[in-house]
């Protein structure tokens, strides 16, 4: 009977490894489909395509209608409008530069808050690490700079994902973690409803193939990913999801050549893997303070 202790633990963890790295290859591939039908919905309408959508599995999944009220409705209001801001400039940035840069520049807004609250000398190193990854990522090949509209984009998503992180932290306590996601969504599908969801809904009718493949896209961007990392949670360390989660901008590289056929040069490859390893060596040096839920969700 002792002995079956270890191995169930051990098959609970090993679950939620598989359930949190099936997440993040499921939301960056949905980023991948979402991108390839951007000549017909284009970018605005994809963000409200898939966030409306999104937030219809996730109330019906949580059935989150039995929590609503003014009060919660003023609650996740910041938070949806933090969600509405990441995706828009997310988006705005996914279509002009590759899926790799786009994650990699947004990845640095919680990696940044994260900073900013610590008070390590090895943390120097790390955020170091992290600018020397931005500067090889904005680096010219040849004569050409990446599209720095783009870039100001994801730096948007950055900041905004950032914001999530704050608004999501001040509901802790106050709201299940998967109503104040369905609700937050909610909220962010209505402030994107008539200027993104409605003309690209309208245009869905007359393919009505395309629009269930963006159904899909909200699907795997949205609401599969945030089921299985809420299951991970609940089984994984603090330092086990900071480092999964520091597969992100890889795994969102990978797909992007994979799906998209875009290319990056090798050193901007580089500056991917110096905030990869920044990401990861903020949350393995010693003395990190907090318990495990400071570390950020992540529902693209």
């Amino acid at each position: 009977m002792a002995a079956s202790l270890p191995n169930t633990a051990l098959r609970e963890r090993l679950l939620a490894l598989t359930q949190l790295v099936g997440g993040i290859i499921c939301l960056q591939f949905g980023s991948s489909m979402a991108k390839s039908l951007f000549p017909l919905f284009g970018a605005v309408g994809m963000v409200g395509l898939r966030t409306a959508f999104a937030a219809i599995v996730l109330v019906l999944f949580f059935r989150s209608w039995h929590v609503l009220s003014r009060r919660t409705i003023r609650l996740v209001l910041p938070y949806g409008i933090a969600i509405a801001g990441m995706n828009l400039c997310f988006y705005l940035a996914l279509e002009r530069i590759p899926l790799g840069m786009t994650v990699a520049i947004e990845f640095t807004g919680p990696l940044f808050l994260a900073f900013i609250g610590s008070r390590r000398l090895a943390d120097i190193g790390w955020v170091a690490l992290t600018v020397l990854g931005l500067a090889l990522l904005l680096r010219p090949d040849t004569a050409a700079l990446p599209d720095m509209l783009g870039v100001a984009y994801a730096i948007g998503a950055a900041i905004c994902w950032a914001l999530y992180i704050i608004f999501g932290k001040r509901m802790t306590g106050k709201l299940a973690p998967g109503h104040a996601c369905a609700l937050g969504l909610l909220c962010s599908a209505a402030i994107l409803f008539l200027p993104c969801f409605t003309p690209a809904f309208v245009t869905g009718l007359h393919h009505p193939l395309l629009l269930g493949m963006a159904v899909l896209v909200a699907f795997c961007s949205s609401a599969l990913p945030y089921a299985l990392e809420m299951q991970a949670m609940h089984r994984l360390s603090a330092r086990d999801l900071g480092v999964l989660y520091s597969l992100e901008p890889v795994c969102a590289a990978c797909a992007g050549i994979l799906l998209l056929h875009e290319t990056l040069s090798p050193l901007r490859m580089v500056g991917i893997l110096c905030i990869v390893v920044a990401s990861a060596g903020t949350v393995l040096t010693p003395g990190k303070k907090g318990p495990p839920n400071e570390l950020p969700e992540l529902p693209q």
